[in-house]
């Protein structure tokens, strides 16, 4: 029998603003077994990738790791890979940031472990053709990316038991098809499945190279994997297959086949990453019709034969599907810039301040909380808060590196780069960002002393996978060893009531005119009482300054609704920021008949959890409520929302008496153990009938400030 080589690539990550908990649980499920075990068998050699929030976690909390997997590479058992150190999608951050993670990466590697990686592991196998040369240009020759890339780019599957070379700008790159087969089969299938597979490759001839390359974590955290792979034995059984059948199977590292086998050509790919990917990237609809047409072809038995020519969509899909993804990634650049300047301009700062504000940059381009797919990601608001926490904590220390003297500025831009301007007020206090062509709304708060924008939130999108809730029931996991894909449990019951889309980011200052009628029952689904705010107005604009402030001055004529046929009102909206970081949003209505009405304001602050313990809403005279229920709350001044995870409570004042709706925001979505309800935040909706003859106005007005939260 022809001989067949193997490389068994694993990829362990953990993003930055994940739980200690998680970090812990992950180490004792899976990194640290899975490491002993290869320890037992010396002679399997493999390649580990380990990213950089991962490895700051481990020499802070297990330094014993990190020595031994020195000592696996010290004796050549395995070969380390670098990386972006954050784990950013590297298409995604500005070339100056890609390079700067890559090289911090594999400085930290020679430094920790002694080598010099050669290969690098690329986030989620994201791949546009521009980057080849980053890549290569930052010292890296080889990168590995799943085979569905390189078939999309027409590379037939018996040509896929080697590498490639391609290029960009005439500068080359080596690249690995790690193959689909392979991950599906480890760890789920018998290890005698694995090597059956393997020996119809090596029946192909010699020289041939498979690369399984996947998380580590389904080695103990994916559900049920722990007790398949280490106390049911698989892993030891795995191993021990690959060691008795070494006469014709060989375990090696991409480095040792680069310096030892002929590439097989040239290639150049698409944009693209794994198919699971770029499935989940495609607009809800499209992804719908993409499942029908890929269901259509297994049934026809035309999968093998016509699904390379499927390609989904590409992960900037995700900056396009969601609002919440867009606004990171905007803020995230326009953080870059500013380091960018600081960095190159004729007033910047000490290399050791500088490299303190990259870190803060670079852990905000972290890619777990910029999109979703069969793990939680943008919808947990820890991770969001994370992106938002350091990117705010950059331009904290840009801002006192040079000692600005700026108490307050507006700028007027394309900042989401929509095709629509607008406002920036930013203070050494507090950042608010406006919106004026989506009816005036703040899409971001940033309260900057306490490194949090209360608006991080996330609206309830429609998602493909929904309709499975009506299917699926509450329940246990099985204990099973299953892939991630394939886990539908609900994790309770009534998930499918969350299902409805919003019809608007759920972020603050977004005006509604009200039939009369409406209450908190109608408000606390809006998307299911067919209410639509003004967030769909474009509002015409004006910036204004004034001694210690600046404010956006904002108008619009709408028709609303009413008794009797629909109502001209003519409304004046003004947000003003002042120098002491205190927020103030006015707003004048006039009708042009008769208007029987409800005028409210939505604001939905972006919270960790409701859980009494870490969060509460106070109200006019001490009255504490609960930031995880509804409220209706019938006359109120002033509101307060106490966040003791964050130290910090925001203060709402709403000068007249108003009533005021609260309810917490809720979506469901799929993480690897099933569907699940995360908290997203306390939507809080102030309100004041309005009750107008032709011509007549009524005048409202807030106030928004934040302290830093005593001790209780």
């Amino acid at each position: 029998m022809s001989s067949v080589t193997l490389i068994l690539c694993i990829h362990d990550h953990q993003p930055v603003g994940n739980l200690g908990g998680v970090f812990e649980h992950a180490y004792r499920s899976s990194y640290l077994p899975f490491l002993q075990r290869m320890e037992s068998f010396p002679g399997i050699k493999f390649v580990l990738h380990t990213t950089g929030p991962l490895l700051e976690w481990l020499e802070a909390n297990a330094p014993d790791y990190i020595e031994r997997v020195g000592a696996l590479a010290a004796r050549g058992q395995v070969e380390i890979m670098t990386g972006g150190f954050y784990e950013p999608i590297l298409p995604a951050i500005p070339e100056r940031d890609a390079r700067g993670q890559i090289k911090l990466s594999t400085d930290y590697i020679e430094k920790r472990f002694g080598v010099r990686p050669r290969g690098m592991w690329l986030a989620e196998r994201v791949w546009e053709p521009g980057i080849a040369r980053v890549i290569a240009e930052s010292g890296v020759e080889y990168v590995a990316l799943d085979d569905y890339e390189f078939r999309l780019a027409g590379v037939p599957d018996d040509d896929l038991g080697g590498y490639f070379v391609t290029e960009d700008e005439g500068v080359p790159l080596k690249l690995f098809p790690i193959s689909k087969r392979l991950r599906y089969l480890i760890p789920f299938a018998e290890p005698s499945e694995t090597l059956d597979h393997l020996r119809t490759l090596a029946e192909r001839g010699d020289d041939l190279v498979a690369v399984f390359g996947d998380d580590g974590e389904k080695f103990g955290v994916w559900p049920g994997t722990h007790k398949h792979v280490y106390e049911d034995g698989w892993l030891d059984r795995f191993l021990q297959a690959l060691s008795d059948n070494s006469d014709w199977l060989r375990l090696s590292t991409f480095a040792e086949v680069v310096d030892s086998v002929h590439p097989q050509g040239r290639v150049y790919l698409p944009s693209s990453s794994y198919p699971e990917m770029m499935e989940w990237a495609l607009p809800t609809p499209a992804r719908r019709e993409y499942e029908l047409f890929m269901n259509e072809l297994k049934r026809e038995g035309w999968e093998d034969r016509w699904g390379t020519f499927v390609s989904g969509g590409t992960w900037k899909g995700f900056i396009a599907k969601y609002d919440e993804a867009n606004y990171m990634v905007k803020k995230m650049y326009r953080v870059s810039e500013k380091v960018e300047k600081a960095a190159v301009g004729a007033d910047h700062v000490a290399d050791s301040v500088l490299a303190a504000i990259r870190e803060a940059l670079w852990k905000g381009q972290c890619n777990c909380a910029y999109w979703h797919g069969v793990f939680g990601g943008i919808y947990l608001p820890h991770l969001r808060s994370a992106i938002y926490e350091h990117l705010i904590k950059a331009e904290n220390l840009l801002e006192a590196a040079h000692e600005s003297e700026l108490l307050i500025g507006a700028e007027v831009i394309d900042h989401d780069l929509d095709g629509n301007e607008e406002v920036l007020l930013e203070s050494k206090e507090v950042n608010a960002y406006i919106q004026p062509a989506r009816g005036g709304m703040l899409f971001e708060l940033d309260l900057r002393r306490a490194e949090w924008n209360a608006l991080a939130t996330m609206a309830r999108h429609e998602e493909a996978y929904h309709h499975a809730l009506e299917d699926s029931s509450p329940g246990e996991e099985n204990g099973e060893a299953v892939s991630i894909h394939d886990n539908m449990v609900a994790k309770e019951a009534g998930l499918s009531e969350l299902a409805h889309p919003d019809t608007y980011p759920r972020v603050g200052a977004i005006d509604h005119i009200l039939p009369a009628g409406v209450g908190l029952t109608e408000m606390r689904d809006p998307a299911g009482s067919d209410l639509v705010p003004l967030g769909s107005e474009r509002y015409e604009f004006e910036v204004a300054r004034y001694e210690g402030g600046v404010a956006v001055k904002m108008s619009v004529l709408a028709s609303v609704p009413n008794e009797g046929g629909a109502v001209p009102v003519a409304l004046i909206k003004t947000v003003s920021l002042d120098a002491g970081g205190k927020l103030r949003v006015s707003w004048l209505l006039k009708a042009e008949s008769r208007l029987d009405a409800v005028f409210a304001s939505e604001w939905t602050l972006a919270l960790l959890t409701g859980h009494p313990d870490y969060a509460e809403l106070v109200h006019d005279e001490d009255c504490m409520i609960r930031a995880d229920s509804s409220h209706e709350l019938e006359s109120c001044r002033h509101l307060a929302v106490k966040d003791r995870l964050r130290r910090e409570v925001v203060r709402m004042d709403f000068g007249a008496e108003a009533g005021v709706w609260i309810h917490p925001l809720e979506t469901v979505s799929q993480s690897e153990s099933g569907f699940e309800k995360v908290y997203q935040g306390i939507t809080i909706l102030p309100h004041w009938r309005v009750s107008l003859d032709a011509g007549e106005t009524a005048a409202f007005e807030m106030t928004l400030d934040s302290a830093a939260l005593e001790e209780e």
